[in-house]
């Protein structure tokens, strides 16, 4: 259930990121738009950030079908949102006031 409940903050938190520029973000950005500390990242979000990448790594977490796939690693710590996650996104573009 957390993981949902964080992937869901991930996706407001991008939405608002994709409101104020087009294209990439890094984690950082996602970090703070979400107001945490690093270590608030590290230990609750970052793996579950990793398991919404459409490339993940094999040792993230189940994030749900729903929040799979919604973006990519053009670069270390640079992402950008995959087709899907431009649709998913957009559920959350209402909620981007964080």
């Amino acid at each position: 259930m957390w993981r949902t409940a964080h992937a869901e903050e991930i996706a407001s938190a991008v939405a608002s990121l994709m409101k104020e520029k087009r294209g990439t973000f890094a984690r950082l950005d996602v970090r703070d738009k979400l107001g945490l500390s690093p270590e608030e990242w590290l230990w609750d979000y970052a793996a579950i950030f990793q398991g919404m990448r459409v490339d993940h790594p094999d040792i993230a977490p189940n994030v749900g079908s729903k929040f799979e796939g919604v973006f990519k690693r053009v670069s270390y710590g640079i992402y950008e949102l995959t087709e899907y996650g431009e649709k998913i996104i957009k559920e959350y573009d209402c909620y981007a006031c964080l």
